[in-house]
């Protein structure tokens, strides 16, 4: 098979359906000689007559009237495919797989799809809960579209999109805080109980900027969760203090269940970011996936938690 096949075959037909070489190579903007060679060769490839040629037109024989409608078939296919393929580019038609990592997935994601399908309903999704960091950012490992993370992959080859922030609050519940007592100053933590599993603080190490500066505090505890939504019901029934993220506790927050603590301390954020392979020609699903994902998280209630609790 040449690798002209598909061109050989439109010219094919054309001759068929004007029964003329030079009507066939008019209709396409050629010429009646690179028409003529384009069957010769079509012909040689098969091994078989495919047009019965005369001085005034051209007819099919049994086999060209056979190769005519295979053509015509596969040409159709082609094209309709061809079709489709555009419509993704610009209507939200498709599948999109997405990864996120396990709280902020089971937390957020799941009522993110709900409310973007509702939007967009011929959008199927299908959303994976992992946290794979320590494995790989590859999408295709995973046969994923896009990656919510909130950590830099070590592909550098991902394009991100920023989607939002997340803050990480140090809190407590007030029963902790009544029997050990409140921290005034981030080296107090090393009296208290701490957990302390969750990424970016590893090490046991929580960074504070405060009056002095910034201050690296190493911390301890007898009890090591590794997932933020564990660590949020650990916090609530007292084993102690805790760094977790905005979204994870902020109802809490509002409803004093638990408390923050060192709020003069900023803690550094996080990044809300989507990484994906190709960012040219994207499907319109993806485009409308990921505006969407960043309006919900730059305006996110969780972002403003004291504001909530305001209005209560």
């Amino acid at each position: 098979m040449t690798a002209n096949r598909l061109i050989e075959m439109e010219s094919f037909v054309r001759v068929a359906r004007h029964s003329s070489f030079s009507a066939a190579a008019q209709s396409l903007g050629v010429s009646p000689a690179l028409m003529t060679r384009r069957l010769q060769q079509l012909e040689t490839d098969l091994g078989v007559a495919l047009v019965h040629r005369t001085t005034r037109n051209v007819s099919l024989t049994n086999a060209g009237k056979r190769y005519f409608e295979f053509c015509i078939r596969i040409l159709d296919e082609v094209l309709q495919e061809e079709r489709a393929i555009k419509n993704m580019l610009e209507e939200p038609i498709g599948h999109l797989n997405i990864i996120a990592p396990m709280s902020f997935g089971i937390l957020e994601m799941g009522k993110a799809l709900t409310a973007f399908m509702s939007l967009y309903p011929t959008v199927k999704t299908n959303l994976i809960i992992s946290d794979n960091w320590q494995t790989t950012f590859n999408p295709g490992h995973y046969g994923a579209d896009v990656l919510i993370r909130f950590t830099k992959p070590r592909d550098s080859n991902l394009f991100m999109r920023k989607l939002g922030r997340i803050p990480w609050v140090l809190c407590a519940s007030p029963e902790y805080l009544n029997k050990a007592g409140y921290p005034k100053k981030p080296t107090d933590l090393q009296t208290h109980s701490c957990l302390c599993t969750l990424r970016p603080f590893i090490k046991n190490t929580w960074p504070f900027e405060g009056p002095d500066g910034h201050e690296n505090v190493r911390v301890s505890g007898v009890v090591a969760p590794s997932t933020a939504i564990t660590m949020r019901y650990m916090v609530l029934d007292g084993a102690g203090i805790a760094l977790l993220p905005i979204f994870c506790i902020a109802n809490d927050l509002r409803k004093g269940t638990l408390v923050p603590l060192l709020e003069d301390y900023k803690i550094p954020e996080q990044t809300i970011g989507a990484y994906y392979q190709n960012a040219r020609q994207q499907p319109q699903s993806m485009k409308l996936f990921l505006k969407f994902l960043e309006n919900r998280f730059r305006n996110a209630s969780w972002l403003q938690p004291k504001a909530a609790k305001d209005q209560l």
